[in-house]
C-alpha cells in the first residue's frame, strides 16, 4: 500500500510537469516564502502567526501577517492519534477550529490593495489504510479588499502519508482547494499541491510544496508556484511538563 501512494505521488508530479510544459507560456510562476509560529498554551489552546510574502519576475509583489487562535475539541476516535503532525503535535484531535487575523498590502511603488481578512475554519481528520490520514478544511475569509467586502468560502482536501529513514523523518502531502468568491463567482479557482515536510530539529520543520492553479476562462489566468517554508513550534512551560509527565 505505502509503494502503491509513493507511486501514485509520483505519478501525480509527472502529470502536472507535463502540463506546465504545455502552458509554459502562458503560466505566471511564483515563489511563496513564509513563516510560522507555533505557541500551544495547554492541552486545548495554541496561538499561531504567521508570515508570508509572493515573489514574483524577481519582485515582492505583496506581504501578508497574521495572529490566529487554534482550539482543539474531544476526538472523534478514542485512543488514536493523528501522526501527520511530527513537531508539535495535534496527535488525537480529529475536530478543532481556526480564528483569527490577518493584514496584506502592496508594494509602496503598486498599485494600492490592502486586504483585512477575519478567518475562519474548522477542521477534521480521519485515517485511512496505509497510515494516510485524510484532512478536510472549511475556510470562510470575511475580506475586505480596500474596504470592499468580498468574501471567499475555501474547501480543501488533503491527504498526508508519514516517512521515516535512518536519519530523516518527514510527510508527503496533496491537497485540493477551491476557492468560492461569494461576491463574483468569476473569479473562482481551482487549486492543488503537492509537497513535503521534514523535521529538521525538534522545534522546527521545513516545508517545501508545488503548488498548480487552474484557469478559469478569460477571469482567472494560470499560475505555477513553489512555496518555502518554516514552520517553529514552542510550548507553555507548564504544558511541556503535563506532556512529559504522560
Amino acid at each position: 500500500m505505502k509503494r502503491r501512494f509513493l507511486n501514485a505521488i509520483v505519478l501525480a508530479f509527472s502529470v502536472m510537469d507535463v502540463t506546465t510544459l504545455v502552458a509554459q507560456d502562458s503560466v505566471q510562476k511564483q515563489i511563496w516564502p513564509e513563516m510560522e509560529i507555533y505557541y500551544r498554551i495547554n492541552e486545548r489552546i495554541r496561538l499561531y502567526s504567521a508570515f508570508s510574502g509572493t515573489r514574483s519576475n524577481s519582485e515582492y509583489t505583496d506581504g501578508t501577517a497574521g495572529l490566529y487562535g487554534d482550539f482543539f475539541f474531544k476526538p472523534w476516535l478514542e485512543k488514536r492519534r493523528d501522526k501527520t503532525q511530527m513537531t508539535d503535535s495535534s496527535a488525537g484531535y480529529y475536530w478543532w477550529f481556526r480564528l483569527g487575523y490577518s493584514y496584506s498590502d502592496s508594494p509602496p511603488n503598486d498599485k494600492k490593495k490592502v486586504v483585512n481578512t477575519l478567518e475562519t475554519e474548522t477542521n477534521n481528520s480521519f485515517l485511512l489504510p496505509a497510515d494516510i490520514v485524510l484532512q478536510s478544511r472549511n475556510r470562510l475569509d470575511w475580506r475586505w479588499v480596500n474596504g470592499d467586502f468580498q468574501p471567499i468560502y475555501r474547501p480543501r482536501l488533503k491527504f498526508i502519508h508519514n516517512l521515516r529513514t535512518e536519519y530523516l523523518t518527514f510527510n508527503v502531502y496533496a491537497w485540493s482547494e477551491y476557492f468560492f468568491y461569494l461576491n463574483d463567482n468569476s473569479q473562482d479557482r481551482l487549486r492543488i499541491a503537492l509537497g513535503t515536510v521534514i523535521k529538521v530539529l525538534k522545534v522546527m520543520d521545513f516545508e517545501t510544496y508545488f503548488m498548480h492553479q487552474f484557469q478559469n476562462k478569460q477571469y482567472v489566468a494560470p499560475l505555477n508556484a513553489i512555496g518555502l517554508q518554516m514552520d517553529f513550534y514552542f510550548k507553555n512551560k507548564h504544558y511541556q511538563q503535563s506532556s512529559t509527565e504522560k
